[in-house]
C-alpha cells in the first residue's frame, strides 16, 4: 500500500509536468497546436487517462490562474489595478516616478498580465480538456465553470476579447467579441455545467473523482453547483443596467435552482487552498511582507474605523505611523501619491496575511448581498432585502470570526470616518468631504432605493475584501461605495472623479494581432481604447 501511494504521487507529479509542458507548447506556438499536442517522450494517452490525471492536472493549473497565485502576475494584474482602485490597499513605492497605474498611467508590463493569465494559462488548459478524448462530462463541466470564473474578470478589465473562437484554428479566431456576446456565453456555459454536474450527482452523489485536483471544494460537486449558481447570480447582477430583463431572468433562475446558491458561511466560501500535493502560497504575503510594496488603503481605514468594524483586526495589523508615536493604530495610504521616500509609508498597517492564507474567490456573504439587491429591485430572491442584507453581514462576520454583529447591524449612527494622513503635515492628502450623504449600517425600509442600494454595496464591498478586482468592478457598476479619488492623476483622458473605467488592451495585441484588436476597439462603441471608456454593462452613470 505504501508503494502504491508513492507511485501514484510520483505519477501525479510526472503528469502535472506533462500537462504544464503541453500548455507551454500551446502558448508558445498556437498555430502548431496539433504538432505540440502530443510528445512521445512524455506520458502516453493511457497514462494520462488513469485517475483523471490529465484533466485533473489541467484543472489544477486553471484554478491557480483565476486569481493568480504567482506574486508577479498577481501584483501587476490585480494588486496594482483592482486592489488599489477598490480602495482596499495603497502602495508604498513610486515606480517610474509615480507614473504608473496608481496615478492612471498604464504601464504595459503591468496591464498585460490579466490578458496573459487568461489567454496563455487558463484558456489553453481548458482547450486541452475540451479536445481530449479522455475528458469526462464532470471534468469538462468543472473546466467550464473555472473558465468563466477567470474570463469574466478578464472581460471586466478590458471589455471585448478574442474569446469565443479560441482554439478553433479558424481565420476569424483572433477577432474580438462584444462583451454582450461574451456574457451570454458565460450564462450558457454555467447552465450546461450545472446540468452536467447535477446529472452526475443523481447517478452517484458520494463520488469525488476530482478530489486530488480540487483546490477549492475538495471534489464536492454539490458545492461547485452552488458556486456556479452564485457566479451566475453575480454575472446577472452585473448586467442589470445594460439588460434588466435578462438580469432578472438569470438571477431568479440561479436562486430557484434545486441546489441554490452559496448559503453556509465558512463551509461554502469559495477559497483557493493548498492540498497535500500542491503547495499554494498567497502572493499578498510576499507583496506586503517581503517586498513591502503594499499597505492598508486610506479608504479602507476610513470605512472600517468609522463603522467601528470588528473585522478590521482580522484583516490588518496595528502600527505606529511614526516610531516616536506613543500608541499604535490603523493607518492607510491614499492612492495616487508622489512618494519620494521609499520608506515613508512602510510603517503603516500591514495586511494580516501569511503564505498559508487561502485566496478568496467568493464569500457566502456576497451571495446574500446579491440577493438583497435583487429583492430591492422586486425580484424573487427568497427573502426580503432587509433579511438578506443582514444575513450577508452576519455571514461575513462568521467567515472572519468577528464578534459584535448584533450591535453592528443595529448601528444607525456611525458613518465612514474622514481621513487625514498623519505624515502629511501640510494636510494636502486628507479628504474631509468625500461623502455627500454618508450611509449608516442599520437598514431602514423607509429609505429610498439609492440609499438602500448604497448600503448593500458598501457592506458587500467590505465583505469582498481582499478581492479588489470584484470590488472595483462593483464600484464601476453602481458608483458605490464612494471611493477616494487619487491625489495625482497623470492621465489626459481619465477623470479623477469618475476614476478608471477599464484597462486598455496590451501592446502585445497591437503587435501580434493588429487586425483582431482593431475589431475590439471598434466594439468599444466609439470611446476608444482608453481607461475612460465605459464597458457594455457600465450604463448607470453613462
Amino acid at each position: 500500500m505504501q508503494y502504491y501511494n508513492y507511485n501514484k504521487r510520483s505519477r501525479f507529479i510526472y503528469i502535472y509536468a506533462y500537462a504544464a509542458m503541453l500548455m507551454w507548447c500551446f502558448a508558445a506556438c498556437t498555430k502548431n497546436y496539433e504538432k505540440y499536442n502530443r510528445n512521445p517522450l512524455l506520458a502516453t494517452d493511457e497514462d494520462v487517462a488513469k485517475d483523471n490525471l490529465l484533466t485533473g492536472s489541467l484543472l489544477l493549473s486553471m484554478q491557480k490562474s483565476v486569481i493568480p497565485v504567482s506574486d508577479y502576475s498577481y501584483q501587476r494584474g490585480q494588486n496594482l489595478i483592482g486592489d488599489v482602485y477598490a480602495g482596499y490597499m495603497g502602495v508604498t513605492k513610486d515606480w517610474d516616478a509615480s507614473r504608473n497605474t496608481t496615478t492612471y498611467v498604464f504601464k504595459q508590463d503591468w496591464i498585460v498580465e490579466p490578458f496573459n493569465d487568461a489567454f496563455l494559462k487558463v484558456l489553453p488548459a481548458w482547450n486541452l480538456i475540451k479536445k481530449s478524448g479522455k475528458t469526462t462530462s464532470d471534468g469538462l463541466a468543472l473546466a467550464n465553470i473555472i473558465k468563466v470564473a477567470c474570463l469574466h474578470r478578464t472581460t471586466d478589465i478590458y471589455g471585448p476579447l478574442p474569446y469565443l473562437s479560441f482554439g478553433s484554428n479558424t481565420i476569424t479566431a483572433n477577432a474580438y467579441d462584444a462583451q454582450e456576446r461574451i456574457y451570454q456565453s458565460f450564462f450558457n456555459d454555467l447552465d450546461s455545467s450545472i446540468a452536467a454536474l447535477t446529472a452526475y450527482r443523481l447517478q452517484d452523489s458520494s463520488s469525488t473523482p476530482m478530489l486530488a485536483y480540487d483546490l477549492v471544494y475538495g471534489g464536492n460537486y454539490l458545492k461547485w453547483i452552488k458556486f456556479a449558481n452564485t457566479l451566475k447570480l453575480r454575472l446577472a447582477m452585473r448586467i442589470v443596467y445594460a439588460d434588466p430583463a435578462k438580469a432578472k431572468k438569470y438571477a431568479e433562475a440561479a436562486v430557484a435552482n434545486p441546489y441554490g446558491v452559496l448559503t453556509t458561511p465558512v463551509e461554502d466560501d469559495a477559497l483557493l487552498k493548498s492540498i497535500s500535493s500542491v503547495d499554494i502560497a498567497n502572493p499578498l504575503d510576499i507583496i506586503c511582507n517581503t517586498y513591502n510594496d503594499i499597505r492598508m488603503g486610506a479608504f479602507m481605514e476610513a470605512v472600517l474605523q468609522g463603522y467601528k468594524d470588528p473585522r478590521m483586526a482580522a484583516w490588518f495589523i496595528q502600527s505606529k505611523a511614526r516610531p516616536t508615536d506613543a500608541e499604535a493604530g490603523y493607518y492607510g495610504i491614499r492612492n495616487g501619491l508622489l512618494i519620494d521616500d521609499a520608506n515613508k509609508y512602510k510603517s503603516f498597517s500591514r495586511l494580516r496575511v501569511t503564505s498559508r492564507t487561502p485566496m478568496l474567490w467568493m464569500p457566502v456573504a456576497e451571495a446574500y448581498f446579491l440577493r438583497a439587491e435583487g429583492a430591492l429591485r422586486g425580484w424573487n430572491m427568497n427573502g426580503t432585502a432587509k433579511e438578506l442584507y443582514e444575513a450577508g453581514i452576519k455571514a461575513s462576520f462568521q467567515q472572519n470570526q468577528a464578534g459584535g454583529v448584533g450591535d453592528y447591524i443595529a448601528d444607525d449612527k456611525s458613518i465612514p470616518a474622514q481621513y487625514s494622513d498623519p505624515l502629511d503635515d501640510a494636510n494636502t492628502v486628507s479628504n474631509s468631504a468625500y461623502l455627500k450623504k454618508p450611509v449608516t449600517v442599520a437598514w431602514n425600509n423607509g429609505d429610498d432605493f439609492e440609499l438602500n442600494l448604497e448600503k448593500i454595496i458598501t457592506q458587500k464591498w467590505i465583505a469582498l475584501y481582499p478581492n479588489g478586482q470584484e470590488a472595483w468592478t462593483e464600484f464601476r457598476r453602481t458608483g458605490y461605495p464612494r471611493i477616494f479619488p487619487v491625489v495625482y492623476n497623470f492621465s489626459s483622458t481619465v477623470s479623477t472623479t469618475r476614476q478608471v473605467r477599464r484597462i486598455p488592451f496590451p501592446n502585445t495585441e497591437y503587435k501580434n494581432n493588429p487586425k483582431g484588436v482593431a475589431t475590439g476597439v471598434a466594439l468599444l462603441g466609439g470611446g476608444g481604447d482608453l481607461g475612460s471608456t465605459q464597458l457594455w454593462w457600465d450604463k448607470k452613470n453613462k
